[in-house]
């Protein structure tokens, strides 16, 4: 009995093609089969097709460009033109030697601007590039159209001289003042309180930028000085008008009772600790200083502008004691 036949495996299906021309064989020779039928109606059905889909682009292109000019157009209607967000008025709150009309200068803002286009990082950085403004808080009120500047200034302290620098203490423009942190800046008004303030002179100063800290140990140790005599004054010391830093390492205070002290620049503390003690003593016997050097650590040098009253502080004269030739001292 013959053996059964195997079941022939299906012949594999052509892979399906998607370029434009394939290669078979056929009798071991190659041939290059073009699928692609090109005629004048399958062209013309093609352009017809290329215009549809061109179309539909450009229509969505128009409504696109509507959309946003519709959007525009109510953007500014209803927004940029609206005249609920007009600036109407700026409120600056501040205190200090800078004006509020040059503040309100700085700002650039004009009435009738849009409270919702004003750059407020621009305008924030035009308000700390004055030198007198040490912080700037900004508000804006859209109900009342209302732009309020809370500006904080620098407290000026003293005045600096310095005529090598163009800085003249006292003047408006060529007045430059001080804070506690060693900062100068310009005075613009000379006011009565400012015309108060006591006189810093340093001559041998290099170099100043307004609304920028000096570096300086001589400046500093000034500042430190004149702190301190300002909380004395108000304890009932006299005040001090005004500090000269003649050297490196010494300055000299003049002060409302016309009296002329010299400190270092060191050593500050111990300094004032013994001008309290010389200030109470003069006070309690009345004398009237005219000089005093603190820089001599012993027999410190002190002139008085009306002589003295000395008693109970010079020894008092020795009694002669005579002896006998029959007293022995042993």
């Amino acid at each position: 009995m013959p053996p059964p036949k195997k079941a022939s495996a299906p012949a594999p299906k052509p892979p399906r093609s998607t370029a434009k021309k394939q290669s078979s064989k056929a009798g071991g020779v190659t041939m290059d089969v073009c699928l692609r039928v090109d005629s004048p109606k399958i062209r013309e059905m093609e352009k017809q097709a290329a215009h549809r889909r061109g179309f539909k682009w450009a229509l969505g292109l128009i409504v696109v460009i509507c959309f946003l000019a519709l959007l525009k157009i109510t953007v500014q209607e209803s927004i940029l033109k609206n005249p609920q967000f007009e600036l109407r008025d700026v409120a600056v709150q501040t205190s200090g030697p800078l004006t509020v009309e040059k503040i309100v200068r700085a700002t650039l803002l004009t009435r009738g601007e849009n409270l919702l286009t004003i750059n407020m990082r621009a305008l924030h950085t035009r308000l700390r590039q004055l030198a007198p403004v040490k912080d700037v808080a900004i508000e804006r009120d859209f109900d009342a159209g209302l732009m309020t500047l809370r500006i904080t200034q620098r407290q000026p302290v003293a005045w600096l001289d310095c005529p090598k620098l163009g800085m003249v203490a006292g003047r408006s423009e060529v007045g430059y003042l001080l804070d506690h942190e060693a900062v100068p800046f310009p005075c613009d008004v000379v006011t009565e309180s400012l015309t108060a303030l006591p006189v810093i002179r340093y001559s041998a100063l290099a170099q100043k930028t307004a609304g920028v800290a000096i570096q300086d140990l001589q400046l500093t140790s000034a500042l430190k000085l004149l702190h301190e005599l300002e909380e004395r004054f108000e304890q009932g010391q006299p005040q001090v008008r005004s500090l000269d830093i003649q050297t490196p390492y010494s300055m000299v205070a003049t002060f409302a009772d016309k009296s002329v002290i010299t400190f270092g620049v060191d050593d500050l503390d111990v300094q004032l600790a013994r001008l309290d003690r010389i200030r109470l003593e003069a006070r309690q016997r009345r004398w009237e200083i005219g000089t005093l050097n603190l820089l001599a650590r012993q027999n410190v040098p002190i002139t008085f502008r009306q002589p003295p009253d000395l008693a109970g502080l010079q020894p008092e004269s020795p009694v002669p004691v005579t002896l006998s030739k029959s007293t022995s001292v042993r």
